[in-house]
């Protein structure tokens, strides 16, 4: 994971949010929620709009694996922090949303939301300090970290997989890129960070990182 730079809230879903906290007024959770899935084909947060402000955003890339989603406009799911059945009140908040690639969103599904554990990387300046990376291709939670943080960087790690075995075996082969080629490595620092070719932008920083004198 990385920081993202949360944009400002798009005008179409700031609309949409306002109407249905009227509409919601006076509801119970459970009776917000069930009003809103009646109704999900009238409110709608996964919009043309919300999928542009998600691209510049994100650079196309997932907020939890970073890893480029291929046809984004088809592909990009989005995430709600909190869950909607647990606070219908934010289905519609920006700050409540966050860009996913479709298997992160799934892994995650409808897993709790514990505010004191979730790292939002829109929020937290230094997100990638939580995490390091194994020469095997493992993130592990930063062991220079206090408890509290590494629980943290490990309640990510397994709310959305991010060690499931796909991630793993292509951070190994970037990983090995990188160690090896002093080419490649100078080439990826002279790309812009929407690069198709970063496989990994989160593994590339923590890399850079660790090559910085200090």
């Amino acid at each position: 994971m990385i920081k993202i730079t949360r944009t400002c809230n798009p005008k179409g879903l700031a609309k949409t949010s306002k109407a249905f906290q009227t509409a919601i007024s006076g509801m119970e959770t459970k009776e917000a929620y069930a009003f809103y899935k009646k109704q999900s084909r009238v409110y709608l947060y996964n919009t043309e709009e919300t999928k542009m402000y998600f691209k510049q955003m994100n650079k196309e890339r997932c907020s939890f694996c970073t890893k480029f989603i291929q046809d984004f406009d088809d592909e990009m799911t989005v995430e709600h922090i909190q869950l909607k059945r647990e606070a219908p009140q934010l289905i519609f908040e920006w700050n409540n949303l966050l860009c996913a690639c479709r298997t992160c969103n799934t892994k995650r599904s409808t897993k709790a939301h514990y505010p004191e554990k979730y790292l939002d990387p829109t929020s937290i300046t230094q997100i990638e300090k939580y995490f390091c990376y194994e020469l095997d291709g493992k993130i592990v939670p930063n062991q220079e970290l206090n408890q509290h943080e590494q629980e943290q960087a490990a309640y990510m790690i397994k709310l959305y997989q991010l060690n499931r075995k796909g991630l793993v075996c292509k951070r190994r082969e970037f990983m090995k890129e990188l160690m090896s080629d002093d080419d490649f490595c100078n080439k990826l620092i002279t790309m812009d960070e929407s690069s198709q070719n970063i496989i990994f932008l989160s593994v590339f920083a923590y890399y850079k990182k660790q090559r910085m004198p200090s």
